[in-house]
């Protein structure tokens, strides 16, 4: 800082006087450098040293001012000394004004640095090296939310662009650099920043509780299911028993808690009701008359119907529909387990047994009672027990013609159903007769072999077939007395048969000739015995058939009945046609004959059980 001219003064007291104000602008000027060295100082700790140099300057000029301040003062004692004490002055002056120019150019040196480290640090404080982040993590929740932010500071930097959201997803901020901060790359502009809301997460569902088959259509309960956050799909709804697949989509804000949105498939079930079973029937009595029986089954649902029977000899057992048809085979106990299976919508009940008793037939034939036979006849099931030609005992007591019967004689089984279409069904019929050992017989009396009018086995007692079998002797007097002599047990299974036969006589082989009688004993026809035609009126093969016994080959030859080893012809009941007075009988040989009316012969009577 430049001083300015040091005169010398005209007078003492004025040079003094102008000393003294020179001296104190040099101390004031010092002063104004100290206190920029002092500025500089604390500016920067370069121009704090460059500072303190030129305080330490200034000092000495300061000094050197006072000195001559104080001389320019003793001046007034001695002009001389005043005069030396300006030259002085003024020397020192101009070396004050050297140190304060000094001082000065040192404290414009110590601004420049302390400017420069102002400005370095200005520059420091300035910058922003990085652009802020989203702070931690945002969960939807229904309600708006703003983020948290990583470097962010409000005094340097203005927030901008979508700072709050509700729904999950992605936002975008901006942030600006206020004045007198930029970024690091030396930019001021605004930079995006994005931050996000992430999905709330969810448990899958799944089915709360049970259902059971109703009939009617069933939706199930869910856990973990909220219809605000989650989309139901698939099948929803049930009406019979099993598994179905529901699905489940997360919304917009929502996500599964591996991370995932897609639609999750979660099974639910409808259980099967508890099935039930009852029988018609809890026990079954069976006989001959009634073998088999029908038990109604009532269950819940579908499911499938069994029977098995604990004894398959005694009695089978059938299912038919929702029935159990039971059979007896033979006689004796036997259990039948009915089961009914799971179905669709029902579980499998408790099996239920029906008891079985049967009381059958023995297969032996002699081991029966006549109502037993009779029972199996009628229920078509005697062909299942016993065999053509298979023989029963039966006492005969009582007077047939000329011959007194008093002892076991025993009639076997000509046939099944024979004839039926004529003769009815569900039959056996049977002839007499065989003795205990097999041997055929035919019952003669005392008369046998001649002729007469006589009671006897005659077909008439008159030597004429007029009448034809309807009215003959034989028909209507020997055979009703045949069937007094048995036994009433078995006179009372006896049924009436309808028999076609030549019901006129008297030598026409006339078709006409042939009608129907009903008789409970009769004798066998020519057709019934041989199975052709040879002398019988041709008509009578139409309505008849030839019995099984002696279709099967058995042999047709008979033997008396007190004589077994003697053969002996029997009678038929058809009449010769060709002739008046003539009946068919069999011969001796077996072979088909004739023979007049009032002649006796053997009687071979058949009957039916029915």
């Amino acid at each position: 800082m430049a001083l300015g001219q040091v005169n010398t003064p005209g007078a003492a007291g004025v040079d003094a006087t102008i000393a003294r104000q020179v001296a104190q602008q040099a101390k004031e000027q010092a002063d104004a450098a100290l206190n920029a060295a002092n500025s500089a100082g604390n500016t920067a700790n370069a121009a704090m040293q460059k500072a303190a140099d030129a305080e330490s300057t200034a000092g000495d000029a300061n000094g050197k001012a006072n000195e001559a301040l104080e001389k320019a003062n003793s001046l007034e004692g001695s002009v001389k000394t005043a005069t030396d004490a300006a030259t002085a002055a003024e020397e020192n002056a101009a070396a004050a004004k050297q140190a304060a120019e000094d001082a000065a150019t040192a404290a414009q040196n110590a601004q420049q640095a302390a400017n420069d480290a102002l400005d370095a640090i200005t520059k420091i404080n300035s910058v922003i090296n990085s652009v802020p982040t989203q702070s931690g993590s945002l969960t939807y929740t229904g309600s708006a939310q703003s983020p948290q932010w990583n470097g962010y500071d409000e005094e340097r930097l203005t927030i901008g662009g979508t700072t709050s959201g509700t729904n999950a997803g992605s936002y975008t901020a901006t942030f600006t650099p206020k004045s007198g901060y930029e970024w690091a790359d030396g930019t001021t502009t605004a930079k995006s920043v994005t931050w996000t809301i992430g999905k709330a997460s969810l448990a899958t569902p799944a089915q709360s509780g049970s259902l059971t088959y109703s009939g009617s259509a069933q939706s199930p309960q869910w856990s973990n299911y909220d219809s605000n956050k989650l989309t139901i799909g698939g099948t929803t709804s049930g009406t019979n028993a099993g598994s179905y697949n529901a699905t489940f989509t997360p919304k917009a804000n929502y996500q599964w808690n591996d991370g995932t949105t897609t639609a999750k498939t979660v099974s639910w079930s409808i259980g099967k009701a508890a099935g039930s079973l009852t029988l018609g029937k809890t026990s079954v009595s069976l006989d001959i008359s009634t073998l088999s029986e029908t038990v109604a089954v009532t269950r819940a649902g579908d499911g499938a119907i069994s029977a098995t029977s604990s004894n398959t000899s005694v009695a089978k057992a059938e299912v038919s529909g929702n029935n159990v048809v039971i059979t007896g085979l033979a006689a004796g106990d036997a259990t039948i387990t009915v089961k009914v299976a799971a179905g669709t919508n029902h579980t499998a009940p408790a099996n239920k047994t029906i008891a079985v008793s049967v009381s059958v037939p023995s297969s032996s034939l002699a081991d029966n009672t006549p109502a037993t036979i009779q029972a199996a006849a009628q229920s078509g099931q005697a062909a299942n027990y016993w065999s053509v030609g298979d023989k029963m005992g039966i006492a005969l007591s009582g007077t047939v013609g000329a011959l007194s019967l008093s002892g076991t004689y025993y009639a076997f089984i000509l046939g099944f159903n024979h004839n039926s279409s004529v003769e009815g069904g569900n039959s056996i019929h049977f002839q007499f007769g065989k003795t205990s050992a097999g041997v055929d017989i035919a019952f003669v009396d005392g008369n046998y072999g001649n002729t007469g009018s006589s009671a006897g086995f005659r077909m008439n007692t008159s030597n004429s077939n007029s009448g034809g079998w309807n009215g003959s002797y034989m028909r209507k007097t020997i055979c009703p007395a045949f069937l007094a002599a048995m036994p009433t047990a078995w006179q009372n299974v006896i049924a009436a048969c309808t028999k076609y036969s030549d019901n006129t006589g008297g030598g026409s082989n006339t078709a006409s000739y042939v009608t129907t009688t009903s008789d409970k004993i009769w004798l066998l026809s020519e057709f019934e015995v041989q199975g052709t035609r040879s002398y019988a009126n041709s008509a009578e093969q139409n309505y008849q058939k030839q019995y099984d016994y002696y279709k099967n080959g058995n042999s047709k030859v008979k033997y008396k009945h007190n004589a077994t080893t003697t053969a002996c012809y029997w009678w038929l009941r058809s009449v010769r046609a060709t002739g008046t007075d003539y009946f068919c009988r069999v011969s001796t040989d077996g072979g088909a004959s004739y023979r007049s009316a009032y002649h006796s012969a053997g009687f071979a009577p058949g009957f039916k059980v029915a």
